[in-house]
């Protein structure tokens, strides 16, 4: 096992080194100190290969702290902070328990998921599927364990637990997990399933795991001690003889080389990744004959207009269904969310009170929800595909006049699309405060109404201004440019800093809809000053 495992790092290693090499090369300017001959030089290499294991050590420890912090512990400080520590560590534990014991084992499970380090060294490098996955799945436990480790410790100090606690659930999620990978082998090897292809599956489980786990939060307590669910004897010697048995399992299972062509005959990343994520982007905004209807065809349809007007009423009519369909499903969402609130509201009242109570303070998380309610960055990309992509070659199309135009009318269109879920939020929230009794006034009503609406048009002149002023779409509809990434997590970044915030809703409200008022009048300046040199085909 050890020299596979060294011929799998060495691997490993020097398939790192050259992507770093290539991505280094990308970097405007830097890029230009190096040429192709830089992959020939093996000193080089060999220090690009240790410094890209450093990064993925130091990587596997700050994704471990990144997502105990962000998605464990900083929703329950958020929400829970009049708790008591054992309160607070009892929603963590609850937390954590549905998301990396139960989400993550059927999501997350690596014994079978399609791999190009798997391709590699298997198909390409012909090393024995059995020692492969041996080496490969005893690394992946050490190191599971080890990278959990420190953020388990720190965590437990924070909540004032005991720091063996720390210890105690790093080994029980370790054993957890091992079990879920002996489970999706044994799946495989009696019915050929591969879980983790099972979309659908996986995706209901993901949903309603994340549902049941941050339910609590909003209840202010956790259904069951888990502390002392987790924490007594009977229950860690189960885990850990299912986890030594699940390992033995793994360890005589005999069909890995079956195992391994499942999982990289259709899916082998160095022969059809590209080719894959190119078809996944092009399904999600093309359209079909059969989107058409007969009234849509006419041409008389749009007597009247001409230029540019008429060219997008053609786009709008022709992807009335395209569009309709994310509006829907928010619509669905929105409506699905006050049937349950109604529901509450009869069944148990004390609970509706404190959603209520929530929902009469919540502007701060709007300012999120209002981000994916929009559907400007999906209308971007049809677009950019089915109208943009072709038009942007021919010179008059790109001139300032043409373009400014084309962004005035279509900042109209999405923002009328994108106010129809917002009146719905609106809508609902207002009338479940309204049904509960809870002093609202008419001011209060006012003020949250305008946030939320003038989120949907903030949102909507973001993402239009963020299409012309980066333009991030290859011809494949792959993100080429990283300003639009950065920016757009920066976006995100201010909403969940505003979590954090104290203030009173009309402050907040003042404060919000100042800010985003500067931040579109920026945004409009810079399309009409630069969008004439950056709105192109990459």
């Amino acid at each position: 096992m050890i020299s596979t495992l060294k011929s799998i790092m060495e691997i490993r290693g020097a398939s790192g080194a050259n992507r770093l090499l290539y991505y280094f090369g990308r970097i405007p300017l830097l890029g230009r100190l190096m040429n192709d001959s830089v992959y020939s030089r093996t000193a080089l290499k060999r220090t690009v290969t240790i410094l890209a294991a450093i990064l993925k050590i130091l990587w596997g420890f700050l994704s471990k702290f990144a997502y105990l912090g962000l998605i464990v512990y900083l929703p329950v400080l958020l929400t829970a902070r009049e708790l008591p520590a054992s309160g607070q560590y009892d929603l963590y534990l609850h937390i954590l328990v549905l998301l990396s014991f139960v989400v993550a084992g059927v999501s997350s499970a690596v014994i079978l998921e399609p791999k190009r380090d798997k391709y590699i060294c298997v198909k390409l490098m012909r090393l024995p599927a059995d020692k492969y996955m041996h080496a490969t799945l005893a690394l992946r436990g050490l190191t599971f364990f080890i990278y959990f480790l420190p953020a388990m410790l720190v965590f437990a100090r924070l909540l004032a637990a005991p720091l063996w606690q720390g210890l105690v659930l790093s080994l029980l999620l370790t054993f957890c997990r091992t079990g879920w990978e002996a489970l999706h082998l044994w799946l495989f090897d009696h019915w050929e399933i591969v879980l983790v292809k099972k979309t659908g599956w996986v995706w209901s489980v993901i949903g309603a795991g994340y549902l049941l786990a941050y339910v609590p939060l909003y209840l202010g307590r956790a259904s069951l001690d888990m502390d002392a669910v987790l924490f007594n004897l009977p229950l860690v010697l189960a885990l850990a003889a299912l986890g030594a048995l699940s390992a033995w399992y793994i360890a005589r299972y005999p069909r890995y080389r079956n195992a391994v062509d499942a999982v990289t005959k259709i899916d082998d990343p160095l022969l059809d990744m590209g080719r894959m994520m190119k078809e996944a982007n092009m399904k999600q905004v093309e359209t079909k004959e059969k989107d058409y209807s007969a009234e849509q065809l006419r041409p008389d349809q749009f007597t009247g207009k001409s230029g540019y007007a008429y060219l997008n009423a053609i786009f709008f009519s022709r992807h009335r269904r395209f569009l309709a369909q994310p509006i829907q499903r928010r619509l669905v969402i929105i409506g699905a969310l006050f049937a349950a609130g109604l529901l509450t509201l009869l069944a148990l009242p004390d609970t509706f009170s404190k959603l209520v109570q929530y929902l009469t303070g919540a502007l701060p998380v709007f300012v999120i929800v209002m981000n994916f309610t929009s559907i400007g960055e999906r209308v971007c990309k049809a677009m950019f595909f089915n109208c943009d992509l072709s038009l942007l070659r021919h010179g008059f199309y790109r001139e300032r006049s043409a373009i400014l135009s084309n962004f005035r009318i279509r900042l109209l269109r999405i923002s009328g699309l994108n106010l129809i879920p917002a009146t719905a939020v609106c809508l609902a929230v207002n009338l479940l405060i309204f049904l509960s009794g809870e002093a609202w006034g008419a001011g209060q009503a006012m003020i949250f109404c305008g946030v939320i609406l003038g989120l949907s048009l903030f949102f909507s002149v973001h993402h239009l201004f963020m299409y012309y002023i980066f333009q991030p779409y290859s011809t494949e509809l792959n993100l080429k440019n990283p300003f639009f990434s950065i920016v757009n997590s920066i976006v995100l970044a201010v909403g969940v800093i505003s979590l954090q915030l104290q203030s009173t809703p009309a402050r907040f409200a003042m404060m919000v809809l100042l800010a985003a008022a500067g931040y579109m009048l920026i945004a409009l300046l810079l399309v009409y000053r630069y969008s004439y040199r950056t709105f192109r085909v990459k």
